[in-house]
């Protein structure tokens, strides 16, 4: 009888073997040989079918199919299957009590059948479904869903419908099920089934706010190429209108991206004083409310020449602070343009945007760059009180252009000096005030002297600025207006004196690493010690009959000897490990890590030593304040980073910054940061005003489930709060839910959130 079943097994090969052979490599899958295993065969009389009895397995590759029974039809390829049924084709999973299936095309149909999607990670099973190509499905009475698990958390339920793979499903009559409990229903839908990105709708962002009302912010996402997409948006909120924007993104290749978005509001409200204290002389009396910003890494030719551009235009000085939550607010451009670019984009409550365009490119010792920049000062025009805040009043300087040339620290011939310098070609323009070019070069050289205990090296350089003026206007009385043409020569001197010294501890030896160690066992500490001087001087020059365009026009005399001390802890750690080159043996894997660092810097200003006017108000006080830098990683979950500046005349803490942060594993999460300035009146720091403000936060993870955020950052000088925040947050295996309220300044929110897996996010 064994016998018997080992010959009809054979001939059922031999059956399922394919004729033809294919061309193509990439054909073979598809041309390959089913192979029948089973408990029992038997063939017809006629030899059209072959019938397989328990532990049916059909295999071709990586597909398969399994049944209690089945019936093979070796003419049309066709296979009925019943019992059990488990099929995998390309990466699908079916069950069903009932199949058929075409082996040529994979198509078929399954009663009382269900399908798993691996790569989306979707199910949906139903009475009858039928799989009519290679990537698509069609149902009736069917349930969707991407949750494991007998009872789904939530589900789709549908009264027919089809699916296409790395597509969308088409759902008609869908029932949105939370544990099989319907809660909404739709005569029709369409919901991503995907793989790759592709255009479509994306859920919604619903809220409310003390200011905009109930708002609701609809975005669609459309792919234009491999290399672009847009998304647009439509914002209504109930209390000022229907805001439109748009995203258009763009990588046409690994030197070049870019990120470019523009909303625009027709306000239902306008306001006749800033809603902000900090604007007291502004109003916002326009209705046209919008903000167009974008930023753009690419190259110019070939990629050494690197081009970047900024761009930050608003309407209103208060557009940026009213708008600073959702898919097109403030915070959100702000975290992709340093998470795709690294750069950044002025704060919300600053009056002054900056765009710019910069080209640039360095070989091995100099470096060219041009610039072409435009700051658009929000406190000069329609929106100002006063009436020397029109647009033709406003004094900011534009750049149009400037031309940098860099000559990097390289050596002079065969001598022992060393050349450096910068030079620049810039233009000024602005509506009201003094225009005209500038040009400006620095040359240094220098000399480095390396002994064996440490290295001494003096600069000495000339600064040499001629002006070109085009026009005069709105100077100080001590500017030279007579002269079209100036020039100014400034010397300066510097001197660097540095050493090192270290000392290595050994903590424990190498043959104590033990193996199956959770944690890594340190062996060595390095302790270096890094003494050092900074002598800078430059000497009293009369500038004030120069125009001024920057900070580069009056450049303060210094003669200032700057002193620190620096102690450097560096910690080598060892685990054992086994060594995959060496099978049984165990090798040690090491690491090397700063553990702490502590710098101790103060400067003593010989200039304010020998000052002698204002002696009787503001005394003598040379020695700056001694500043302590704390960075320690205390341990694998707790570092440090503080600053601490103490003045050796008050006695006291004047100025502190102060940032703890607590990490264990993904548990626990907390953080606390304070910063503060004590009031002081001084020469060199004339009423300074008192601040301090603190920050606390942190995240607990209640369960697997459940966790809690907290945020709370207080003025306390001001006694005001300036943030609150409490987040509750439950996640599943196929969706998350996140209750939020949150208290600023100006405003007051309670946001519900829920993010459904495949589906994306809903509520705000």
């Amino acid at each position: 009888m064994k016998l018997q079943s080992v010959l009809l097994c054979c001939l059922c090969l031999l059956l399922l073997q394919c004729p033809a052979a294919s061309a193509d490599s990439a054909d073979r899958a598809e041309t390959e040989s089913w192979r029948l295993l089973a408990d029992r065969t038997e063939a017809s009389h006629d030899n059209q079918f072959v019938e397989a009895f328990g532990n049916v397995v059909l295999e071709r590759g990586s597909d398969y199919i399994r049944a209690d029974y089945a019936r093979f039809y070796q003419g049309t390829r066709w296979v009925f299957l019943k019992g059990a049924v488990e099929a995998r084709f390309q990466g699908d999973f079916l069950k069903a009590e009932e199949a058929e299936f075409d082996l040529n095309s994979n198509i078929g149909w399954l009663k009382d059948g269900q399908v798993f999607m691996e790569e989306p990670h979707m199910y949906f099973e139903g009475a009858i479904l039928k799989k009519t190509g290679p990537e698509t499905y069609e149902f009736r009475e069917a349930t969707i869903t991407v949750c494991d698990g007998d009872r789904p958390a939530w589900s789709i339920k549908s009264a027919r419908g089809d699916i296409t793979v790395d597509g969308y499903a088409h759902l008609w009559a869908p029932r949105f099920q939370i544990l099989d409990q319907p809660v909404l229903f739709s005569p029709y839908a369409v919901i991503p089934v995907k793989t790759k990105r592709q255009s479509g709708f994306l859920l919604p962002e619903i809220g409310s706010s003390d200011r905009l009302g109930i708002t609701y912010d609809q975005p669609y996402y459309q792919v234009i190429d491999e290399e672009q997409d847009v998304t647009l948006y439509s914002h209504l909120m109930t209390s000022r209108g229907l805001m439109l924007g748009a995203e258009y993104r763009h990588v046409p290749d690994i030197h070049t991206k870019g990120i470019w978005k523009l909303d625009y509001l027709h306000d239902l409200e306008t306001e006749g004083s800033s809603l902000y204290s900090d604007n007291p002389d502004m109003e916002r009396g326009n209705r046209s409310r919008w903000w167009a910003r974008g930023k753009f890494d690419g190259y110019l030719g070939e990629p050494d020449w690197n081009l970047k551009a900024d761009l930050d235009l608003v309407s209103d000085q208060d557009y940026l602070r009213e708008f600073s939550r959702g898919y097109s607010g403030f915070s959100k451009s702000r975290r992709d343009f340093l998470k795709y670019f690294g750069r950044d984009i002025e704060d919300n409550d600053s009056d002054l945007r900056i765009n710019r365009l910069f080209l640039s490119r360095s070989w091995a010792n100099i470096g060219i760059q041009g610039l072409v920049e435009y700051t658009q000062n929000l406190e000069y025009g329609s929106n100002s009180k006063l009436s020397n805040k029109r647009s033709e009043d406003n004094p900011t300087v534009q750049r149009l252009p400037e031309l940098n040339l860099h000559l990097y620290q390289t050596q002079l011939a065969a001598t022992p000096l060393t050349m450096e310098g910068s030079s620049q070609l810039a233009s000024f323009w602005r509506e009201y005030g003094t225009t005209g070019t500038r040009i400006d070069v620095h040359p240094v050289l220098g000399l480095p002297l390396h002994f064996q205990y440490g290295s001494i090296i003096p600069k000495a350089g000339v600064r040499g600025t001629s002006y070109f003026i085009q026009r005069f206007e709105g100077d100080d009385q001590d500017v030279e207006t007579d002269e079209s043409t100036q020039a100014r020569f400034l010397p300066d001197f510097s001197a660097t004196a540095y050493t090192e010294f270290s000392r290595v501890f050994t903590l424990h030896e190498e043959r104590d690493v033990e193996l199956d160690q959770t944690d890594s066992t340190w062996l060595k500490l390095k302790h270096a010690v890094q003494p050092r001087l900074e002598y800078t001087y430059l000497p009293y020059a009369d500038q004030d009959r120069h125009p001024y365009f920057d900070e580069t026009d009056r450049i303060d005399a210094t003669n200032e000897l700057r002193y620190s001390l620096s102690n450097i802890f560096t910690c080598k750690s060892g685990q054992l490990r086994p060594d995959p080159a060496k099978r049984g043996s165990t090798d040690i894997k090491f690491d090397f890590f700063e553990l702490t660092r502590l710098r101790f810097e103060q400067a003593y200003n010989f200039r304010e030593a020998s000052r002698e006017h204002q002696i009787d108000e503001y005394p003598n006080r040379p020695f700056s304040d001694v500043l302590t830098d704390l960075t320690t990683r205390l341990s694998p979950w707790l570092s440090l980073t503080n600053k601490t500046w103490i003045s050796p005349y008050e006695g006291q803490v004047t100025e502190h910054e102060h940032y703890l942060t607590f990490a264990y594993e993904d548990l626990t999460y907390a953080l606390f940061g304070l910063d503060f300035l004590e009031e002081i009146d001084e020469y060199e720091r004339q009423e300074q005003e008192r601040q301090r403000i603190a920050k606390f936060g942190g995240a607990m993870s209640l369960s697997p489930q459940w966790s809690v955020a907290v945020l709370y950052r207080v003025d306390y000088e001001a006694s005001v709060d300036l943030e609150k925040e409490v987040v509750l947050r439950y996640d599943h295996q196929c969706f998350s839910a996140e209750t939020a309220w949150s208290q600023t300044e100006d405003d007051n929110r309670f946001e519900f959130r829920v993010i459904l897996a495949q589906l994306g996010a809903l509520g705000r």
